[in-house]
C-alpha cells in the first residue's frame, strides 16, 4: 500500500501512469493487473502485467530529478528485460537511455479532462442511430465489432462489459461503434476504446457516442479523463468539442535492455 503522501502525489498528478496506477489501487482497471508499487524518494513507480499478452508496464509518476524513480525503473528492466514505460516526465526515457537501455517505441499522448460544469454535450447525434449501456448479452456483438479494428482486441469485450462499463452506438440491430472505461474511481473515469465500425466512420458516430458516454460517466463521477495521441488531429478535435481540454502530455516507451539482433 501506499503512503497517505504517495496517494496524494497520484491524485495530484492524475497523468497516464498515475490514472492507471489509482484506477488498480483504488478502483477497477482491467487492462493489466497491479504486480508492485514502490515509493522511492517521494516518487512512485508500478509495475502492471497485461492481462492480454506478455507485456509488462512500468508506471513512473515523479517531481524533480526523479532520481528514486529511475533506480526503481532499473531495477525492472533488469528483471524482466523489456517493457512499456509510461511517464510525463521525458527526462526518464533519456536518463533510462543512458543507463544502458534502448527505446524500441514512443507515443505520446494528451491526458484531457472534462468535469460537470465544463462538459459541452453535442446536439448533432445522426437520427439512424440509438445509443445503449452494453451487458452480458451483448459480448458477442462486441467482439465482432472489435475484431474490425484488431484481432487481438476482441479478447476484450468480455471485460469491457463485465469489469467496466461499456456503451454501445446501433444501427438497428448492428452494434456500430462503442466507447468504454479503461478505469473506474470513486470521484473520476477513464474512458478509452472508441472505436466505430469502418463503415460508419464520418457520420457523426464517434463525437455522438463520446458525447454520450462521457455525460453517461459524469451523471455518476465528477471528472472524465482521456487519454489521446498527440498527432491524432481528428480525435483532438472532436473531444476539445465536447470541452475537454489538455492536462499535459505523457509518454509510452517500449523500453528493452537486451541486445539488439
Amino acid at each position: 500500500m501506499l503512503s497517505e503522501d504517495g496517494a496524494r502525489l497520484l491524485r495530484d498528478t492524475m497523468d497516464m501512469p498515475s490514472i492507471f496506477l489509482l484506477g488498480s489501487l483504488e478502483g477497477t482497471q482491467w487492462l493489466s493487473s497491479l504486480e508492485e508499487v514502490r515509493e522511492v524518494d517521494g516518487d512512485v513507480v508500478g509495475l502492471q502485467r497485461s492481462n492480454y499478452s506478455e507485456d509488462y508496464f512500468i508506471d513512473v509518476v515523479c517531481r524533480g530529478p526523479c532520481s528514486g524513480a529511475l533506480g526503481a525503473a532499473l531495477d525492472y528492466l533488469r528483471s524482466y528485460g523489456r517493457a512499456w514505460v509510461s511517464t510525463s516526465n521525458f527526462g526518464v526515457i533519456q536518463e533510462l537511455v543512458k543507463g544502458g537501455a534502448r527505446v524500441e517505441g514512443l507515443t505520446a499522448f494528451h491526458v484531457m479532462e472534462v468535469d460537470r460544469a465544463s462538459f459541452r454535450r453535442f446536439e448533432g447525434r445522426p437520427d439512424f442511430i440509438q445509443f445503449s449501456t452494453l451487458d452480458e448479452h451483448h459480448i458477442e456483438d462486441l467482439r465482432d465489432l472489435l475484431s474490425k479494428w484488431d484481432e487481438s482486441r476482441a479478447q476484450w469485450a468480455d471485460d469491457m462489459i463485465m469489469r467496466g462499463t461499456a456503451f454501445g452506438a446501433w444501427d438497428g440491430e448492428r452494434l456500430v461503434g462503442v466507447a468504454a472505461t479503461y478505469a473506474m474511481a470513486e470521484g473520476w473515469w477513464y474512458l478509452g476504446s472508441l472505436f466505430v465500425d469502418p463503415e460508419y466512420r464520418s457520420r457523426k458516430v464517434g463525437i455522438s457516442l463520446s458525447s454520450v458516454a462521457t455525460e453517461e460517466a459524469l451523471a455518476r463521477v465528477e471528472k472524465v479523463y482521456i487519454t489521446v495521441e498527440v498527432d491524432n488531429i481528428t480525435s483532438l478535435a472532436i473531444n476539445s468539442l465536447l470541452n475537454y481540454r489538455s492536462r499535459g502530455i505523457s509518454y509510452l516507451a517500449l523500453v528493452s535492455l537486451t541486445q539488439s539482433p
